[in-house]
């Protein structure tokens, strides 16, 4: 099988586009399948209390720190499949290191993660009760998180080889796995225990063990991705380091910024955080499509770069950055046209609904910039410079969201504030990607 997605600068833009939204439809809908499952998982636990939604939600956005570290590991594996295989190379050794590197990170948070997840939630505003329904909601993810990034390593493998119709047929099936589980646990359904809050966390780890199980099974019967060669290459090694470490530290530092950010909300109360994790929610939608292209350009421009194929690189960036940009900025419209309707599917308490109003309305203006801001980063990854998205998402959060927002949440207390200053530094951040990208793919064409 030909997976290699060399684009042609003088094809036509719909041929790319095309190709584009083959390659990211798979990742998207794989993205739009996890958004369901937090999805379902707060409207089941709706049904407890507020408390409990902000808990699920805020520990879901804790998680994405902790899963930082998994991005050592992820994107070394992805972008260096990526250009070994626009290189015509065997892409084994990156994935064998990447299986190892993820296990061994994630070993010592099985003992701790738990503890330390709930204690930095503390100490970003979230009250004690969110916490200790969070401690229920994460002590099943944290006891089987090594499986959880050996997952993802396998599906790095696979989206840099080009191949995201098979992650997503596992994606389908875990999403089964999560929410039925859930469902049954929760509330104790036919038989088993009702665990609350805690039944949400297993929902998550049982659709991760059958995830492992699932890839497994496609290595040893089928061969995919691709048949594997036992070679570990001391050089793809320190490329996965060099390529892996500013992302790991881009994605760790940034998530507990944006924690950082979160306690502002949380500081305003429980509903205020709950309106927080709603308005996420909804707005993941518009989000996970972003983050399936941006996926897509790490995996063109990987490829391409591997290729030297640089004009190819550039023209299939720039299609694809145009394209999710109208692709999101109509989902902004519709967010602007019925925040109302769509807040209501989480939650039922009508103070939550009509601060997560607020939030969406505003978000929605930046989603196209948000799109540009992903698109360009993808594709700075893809050509292994990673130390560029290290330096702006760090500078750009710090300087044009959280300081502002202290500062003038200083002389207007509300959670307004920092949901503006969101949107602010998103179209700010686009801005700058899209100067960096471009004198980076100058010098090489």
């Amino acid at each position: 099988m030909n997976n290699k997605l060399l684009i042609d600068p003088l094809e036509g833009r719909i041929g790319v586009a095309k190709k584009v939204v083959k390659l990211a439809l798979p990742i998207i809908l794989s993205n739009l399948l996890y958004t369901v499952e937090s999805a379902v998982s707060i409207i089941l636990v709706s049904g407890i209390s507020s408390t409990a939604v902000a808990s699920v939600g805020y520990s879901a956005s804790m998680l994405w720190f902790i899963y930082s570290l998994m991005a050592l590991s992820y994107t070394g594996t992805s972008v260096l499949v990526a250009q070994r295989t626009g290189a015509g190379k065997d892409p084994s050794p990156a994935f064998l290191w990447g299986l190892l590197i993820s296990f061994l990170i994630a070993l010592p948070l099985t003992f701790f993660g738990t503890d330390l997840t709930t204690y930095l939630m503390v100490r970003f505003g979230a009250s004690e009760e969110v916490a200790r329904l969070s401690s229920a909601y994460l002590e099943p993810i944290f006891m089987f998180i090594t499986v959880g990034f050996i997952t993802d390593t396998f599906y790095a493998a696979y989206n840099g080889y080009g191949d995201t119709k098979s992650p997503f047929k596992i994606a389908l099936f875990m999403s089964v796995i999560n929410i039925s589980s859930a469902y049954l646990l929760i509330y104790g359904r036919f038989g088993f225990p009702r665990l609350e809050v805690e039944g949400a966390g297993w929902g998550v780890a049982l659709s991760e063990i059958f995830g492992l199980i699932a890839y497994l099974y496609l290595y040893l019967f089928r061969k995919k991705p691709f048949p594997i060669r036992f070679s570990f290459e001391r050089d793809v090694l320190l490329k996965i380091f060099r390529i892996g470490i500013p992302t790991a530290l881009e994605r760790g530092i940034t998530s507990l910024s944006f924690n950082v950010f979160v306690g502002m909300v949380a500081s305003f109360g429980d509903k205020a955080l709950a309106a927080h994790q709603v308005g996420l929610r909804v707005e993941s939608v518009s989000f996970m499509v972003g983050f399936g292209f941006m996926i897509a350009s790490t995996v063109v421009s990987g490829q391409n770069f591997g290729a030297k194929n640089y004009r190819g690189l550039e023209y299939g960036i720039s299609t694809t950055a145009h394209l999710t940009a109208f692709i999101m900025g109509l989902a902004g419209v519709f967010l602007i046209a019925f925040p109302d309707k769509l807040s209501q599917l989480f939650v039922k308490d009508k103070e939550v609904i009509h601060l997560a109003v607020y939030y969406l309305v505003i978000v929605a203006l930046s989603q196209p910039q948000m799109a540009y801001a992903s698109i360009y980063s993808g594709a700075l990854k893809g050509m292994g410079k990673t130390q560029i998205p290290l330096l702006i998402n760090i500078t750009s959060f710090w300087f044009f969201r959280i300081i502002p927002s202290y500062v003038f949440l200083k002389l207007f207390p509300s959670p307004l504030v920092p949901w503006v200053f969101m949107s602010i530094e998103t179209t700010l951040r686009a801005i700058v990607f899209y100067f960096a990208y471009k004198r980076i793919i100058s010098k090489l064409i």
